[in-house]
């Protein structure tokens, strides 16, 4: 195997901060062809009739927000009071129109998320009998995990209590930082010490998984404000924490009043990593437990399970505008237009913006995913994914040594990544899959050559 650049780690230096020029992003899923639009609606009334068999989640998105955060490449359309009630009885629609089909009666949910955009954005009515209607009508696992997801502006106690009592366990919260200055710069709308006083309120419910988002690398988070933000999190009773790492997003308000000037620098690369580094060692201290590159549990009651299951290739069931699923090996979307996707429920529609065939490199892809995600790479299993598996692992064993060398997984039969691996693993896992990719054109040649001789 001759290594890319992209993936050869520098063996000089400290591999947190010097093991590649760059992090390569990557997200869940594989590259597929689109199915011709005129096929589509046929092909998704096959595809509903199949059973379901597996790990599998439900994904409910709620594309509103208050305002557009400046680091968010993600904001569709500007929250307005008047549309709560509407958006959700076209989701309560959605979740009627394939309640009968095999595809959604053949296996339990392990886990409901609700994402945007700004779930918490809708009124506690609204939450609330959206949640009641999923447990109603879908077949939950009686352990589901019922995430709800959101921003403490706007989520207030009625909210809290409504989700609750629906039968939601647990609430993701982004903070990105407890810093004034780094908040209100950033766009978000309440101040640190209101932050605190939410995440207490929250705890001493008692009812639910409580989850903090923290984002390292944003413009004005000094090393100091960094360091508050890690203890302000150790001192409240959370559940659970991430710690994500700033992606500048090209055509982002951050992107651009960065180049504008009207705005302090992001962190470089090399000090993000050592943030990230500042995170892993101080959380390993206190206590906590690692399930994923990103996410730290300090209590039995955060399992993750939704992003972890997501990351590995599982059934995703997908319902809201601009949501993305996944079911038996086909990727999906549907209309990110809000008034589009109206318009196709009013129609008794699946609101589809797009349908996926099927991956043959999947299975192989959904393990290396995994074993990622599960910072573990488990070698026997990869080895059950595919039928040259156990080939494939020889050829990358020169890319497994260098990773070796440089202090980016251990020396274990079944590798572990190490805190450098850690922060690290998009590149690791985007290089793994480029690999399998040269790995079978190698194969194919090989093949050619021996029918030419």
């Amino acid at each position: 195997m001759v290594l890319s650049q992209d993936f050869k780690a520098s063996l000089e230096g400290n591999p947190l901060t010097n093991a590649f020029k760059k992090r390569i992003s990557h997200m869940p899923g594989t590259a597929m062809s689109p199915v011709p639009p005129e096929k589509t609606a046929a092909c998704w009334e096959e595809l509903k009739q199949e059973e379901r068999v597996g790990p599998s989640v439900m994904y409910l998105h709620v594309p509103f927000c208050a305002n557009h955060c400046l680091f968010c490449g993600f904001y569709i359309n500007k929250w307005q009071g008047d549309v709560s009630r509407a958006y959700a009885d076209a989701l309560i629609k959605e979740l009627y129109l394939e309640v009968d089909s095999p595809s959604v009666g053949t296996a339990p949910i392990n886990a409901v998320y609700f994402g945007g955009g700004t779930p918490t954005a809708l009124e506690a009515h609204d939450l609330a009998r959206i949640i009641k209607e999923i447990r109603r009508l879908y077949p939950l696992a009686p352990d589901c995990e019922i995430t709800v997801e959101g921003r403490i502006y706007h989520f207030d106690e009625e909210k809290i209590t409504a989700c609750l009592e629906a039968g939601a366990n647990r609430f993701s919260i982004g903070v990105q930082s407890f810093d004034d200055k780094t908040r209100r710069r950033m766009g978000r709308k309440v101040s640190g010490s209101r932050a605190i006083e939410f995440f207490n309120q929250l705890s001493d419910m008692n009812q639910a998984a409580v989850i903090c988002d923290l984002m390292l690398g944003l413009p004005y988070q000094t090393q100091a404000v960094w360091q508050n933000d890690l203890d302000t999190v150790s001192s409240l009773n959370l559940d659970g924490v991430d710690l994500y790492a700033l992606s500048l997003f090209p055509g982002t308000p951050l992107d651009l009043a960065i180049k504008k000037g009207a705005c302090e620098s992001a962190a470089t690369m090399q000090e993000q990593a050592e943030m990230y580094g500042q995170g892993w060692e101080q959380l390993r201290t206190w206590g906590w437990h690692q399930l994923s590159s990103s996410h730290w549990a300090k209590t039995t009651r955060e399992r993750n399970l939704y992003n972890r299951l997501i990351k590995t290739g599982a059934h995703t069931l997908a319902f809201g505008s601009g949501a993305g699923g996944m079911l038996n090996g086909q990727s999906y979307a549907l209309e990110r237009n809000l008034q589009n996707y109206y318009d196709l429920l009013a129609h008794n529609q699946k609101p589809l913006a797009r349908l996926l065939t099927p991956d043959p490199l999947a299975k192989v892809f959904n393990s290396l995913s995994a074993a990622v995600e599960n910072m573990h790479l488990d070698f026997d299993l990869i080895g059950k994914s595919h039928p040259l598996a156990s080939d494939y692992l020889r050829f990358i064993q020169p890319m497994l040594e260098n990773w070796v060398q440089a202090g980016l997984i251990t020396t274990d039969k079944h590798p572990r990544l190490t805190k450098a691996g850690c922060f690290w693993h998009s590149t690791l896992l985007v290089a793994l899959k480029s690999s399998f990719k040269s790995f079978l054109a190698e194969q194919e040649t090989l093949l050619n050559l021996n029918c030419a001789n």
